[in-house]
């Protein structure tokens, strides 16, 4: 089994490789915008710089995103067919390759999101719309984000009592493996719960 560094290098390589195939139109249909040597690509409230030749994807700032936003960028990018655009209305539970895994998925990502971000409604909307979320109307708080141009999750927030802590789930769209598979799925709901807890696009 490879390392957890060289894993990641060698999905980067693979990633890289099936964007560099894709047409400029096909791009463009993913919500990309080209700029140079680079793909300008809108993700939650930023707009990330993919560099194929550099095997680059970095913030304006030019300081390179973590290895997982990497991937999931690259990975977007790599769609090869055109998916409907569909609403988020399906759990990570229900998607038939994925039930084994609900459990270790509700532990990395929605019990997380309501260890941190998700501990009150007050602080949940705050990181919430600082990264771009439009508040809906759900449960007892509910945000779409916009995470890639053509793909939208949506996590509603339920208020906890006296005997019971928060708790919340997170919506995707029914079609969401035509563009992730389901350990992307896992990485991307992790990845959003961290920016919503604060964690820069840099980090691990």
């Amino acid at each position: 089994m490879l390392p957890v560094q060289r894993h990641l290098q060698r999905a980067t390589e693979l990633a890289i490789a099936a964007v560099s195939v894709q047409s400029d139109d096909q791009l463009q249909w993913l919500g990309a915008e080209a700029a140079g040597n680079t793909w300008r690509l809108p993700v939650l409230n930023e707009t990330l710089l993919v560099d194929l030749t550099t095997e680059r994807v970095a913030t304006p700032a030019g300081l390179d995103v973590g290895p997982h936003w990497r991937i999931l960028t690259l990975h977007y990018l790599a769609t090869a067919s055109r998916p409907e655009r569909l609403p988020p209305e399906i759990t990570f539970a229900d998607l038939a390759t994925a039930r084994s895994y609900a459990k270790v998925y509700r532990q990395r990502a929605i019990a997380r999101l309501c260890g941190t971000a998700g501990r009150d409604s007050a602080r949940l909307a705050g990181a919430a719309i600082g990264l771009g979320g439009r508040a809906v109307a759900a449960g007892d708080a509910a945000f779409d984000f916009q995470v890639f141009p053509r793909l939208t999750l949506r996590l509603v927030w339920y208020a906890g009592d006296d005997e019971l802590p928060p708790d919340a789930t997170l919506l995707l769209p029914p079609n969401i493996e035509s563009y992730f598979t389901v350990e992307d799925v896992v990485v991307l709901s992790e990845r959003l719960v961290s920016r919503l807890a604060g964690q820069p696009w840099t980090g691990k």
